[in-house]
């Protein structure tokens, strides 16, 4: 049976936690059930006995996407009992997370994970490479380095953070007092120690936090001029560190606009999107692209190929006071080929292999994805 537990089960999830994960401390262990899971929904799998054979934690985060604000869910502590693996019970799991999300027009849910390879048959795919960044101590040097706790001006840095993470980024996890707060309990359960950087007016120029309760790890590094982060000193700049699934294409498209480059203040264009798992984002839209946004409306269920080769344009229209370009040139595209598009992850004619369609110069999608929650 797949359900989800009632809050006072969440206990019941702990075993199949040890036995997947248990490079994790006994500190962290503990804060994670007794402070982030309590606010999360657990999806599980049971046997006829009752016993959990599969888990996925939701927890719960608000997601800033340009001017849209959505309670995603960043999905952890997906497992499988070691004697009940290969036998479709990830796969059962993970379909019902995702119909139930598409359910409730949730645009896109996102993982960290252990193997990019378990989730790809799912229509996930890389959004966000984590930036492997070091303090410019040399720059710093002029301003008073401090001993910090998160949660005795929660406020104010997550103020600070937001006015960083907006200046760089559309898509990010919105901070608040409650993220603070947690954020510390999270940093304390493998000895995090948070440091910040003033000015002679006692404003914050820097902040960063490293934990790890045997090998010392820098946890986050934000900087008020970009340069003051420099990269790591050896390997690469940056690692892939979480993807992404879109579970309602209608939501996902609803911040995605024109750009500066289109003839027109708006387009219509069709739009053929394949996917076996949602069967509600499957099909032919109509796609709608203002200068504010998008929007979809069902289109039918196929256009043959012969009649959609080529560039085909009506001229311009006018409606509603602005021009319309209208094309009747299909792009077809997996969820999977959109997921990498439509967040600024891969040129769209990357992850096509082919040119597409001439109108697609013509939108704007999102610019710098930041998520690094790590759970």
């Amino acid at each position: 049976m797949i359900r989800y537990l009632e809050k006072k089960e969440y206990s019941a999830c702990i075993p199949l936690w040890q036995e997947a994960f248990p490079e994790d401390s006994s500190q962290f262990r503990d804060y994670y059930f007794n402070k982030k899971l309590p606010g999360s929904r657990v999806l599980v799998k049971e046997d006829c006995q009752g016993r959990i054979l599969t888990m996925a934690h939701l927890n719960p985060y608000n997601i800033k996407v340009k001017g849209f604000r959505w309670q995603l869910s960043y999905i952890v502590g997906v497992a499988t009992a070691a004697d009940s693996r290969h036998q479709g019970h990830m796969r059962d799991v993970l379909l019902r997370m995702m119909r139930d999300m598409n359910s409730a027009g949730q645009p896109f849910c996102y993982l960290m994970p252990a193997s990019p390879d378990i989730y790809r048959p799912f229509g996930f795919e890389y959004i966000f490479d984590q930036p492997l960044w070091q303090a410019d101590r040399k720059a710093l040097r002029v301003y008073e380095e401090r001993r910090l706790g998160l949660e005795e001006a929660p406020e104010m840095l997550a103020s600070w953070m937001n006015d960083w993470l907006k200046a760089r980024f559309q898509v990010y996890a919105l901070r608040d007092k409650s993220y603070m707060e947690m954020l510390q309990a999270e940093l304390d359960s493998e000895n995090g120690q948070v440091s910040g950087w003033f000015d002679e007016n006692g404003g914050l120029m820097a902040l960063r936090a490293e934990w790890g309760m045997e090998k010392r790890e820098q946890r986050f590094l934000y900087c008020r001029e970009d340069n003051w982060a420099l990269p790591a000193a050896s390997g690469p700049s940056s690692r892939p560190a979480i993807m992404a699934r879109i579970t309602d294409i209608a939501s996902m498209v609803q911040p995605i606009c024109v750009n500066e480059d289109c003839p027109c203040g708006a387009m219509e264009v069709m739009i053929q999107i394949k996917d076996s798992l949602i069967p509600e984002n499957e099909g032919l839209w109509l796609w709608r692209l203002e200068k504010d946004g998008s929007s979809l409306s069902r289109a039918g269920k196929h256009i043959p190929v012969q009649e959609t080769a080529g560039r085909e344009a009506r001229p311009a229209v006018r409606t509603a006071g602005q021009e319309l370009l209208v094309s009747t040139e299909v792009l077809s595209a997996t969820v999977e080929q959109l997921t990498s598009w439509l967040f600024g992850y891969r040129e769209l004619e990357t992850v096509l292999g082919e040119k597409p369609p001439f109108w697609c110069g013509y939108i704007e999608t999102l610019k710098g994805v930041f998520l690094d929650e790590v759970v």
